[in-house]
């Protein structure tokens, strides 16, 4: 079982707005990862604003792909063709074998 909670330093210690639900004596790892002192939400689904991340919609100019479902379906039809002609020996083609075929 992974869990993941959000907890505040105090006194030392790590304290949790809610019990764990562990048995007494549970050994655990524990990672660290401290929050911004500002603006940070202790609300994880607030995390996830995804329209507020620089990596997104960054394609959304690019005219190959305008519908990103066919575009994925198209990669990797190309890639299995790309597949499908590689000879035993791992040459990249089955039409130019290299010496060794």
């Amino acid at each position: 079982m992974i869990k993941v909670e959000r907890g505040e330093v105090k006194n030392g210690g790590i304290a949790f707005s809610e019990p764990l639900g562990l048995p007494e004596g549970t050994r655990v790892t524990v990672t660290i990862e401290p929050l911004p002192a500002t603006g940070q939400s202790d609300d994880p689904a607030q995390e996830t604003d995804f329209d507020s991340l620089r990596f997104f919609g960054m394609w959304a100019a690019r005219e190959d792909m305008q519908d990103s479902t066919a575009w994925v379906r198209q990669e990797r039809e190309r890639w299995q063709q790309l597949q499908r002609i590689r000879c035993r020996c791992g040459c990249p083609s089955a039409s130019s074998p290299s010496r060794d075929c």
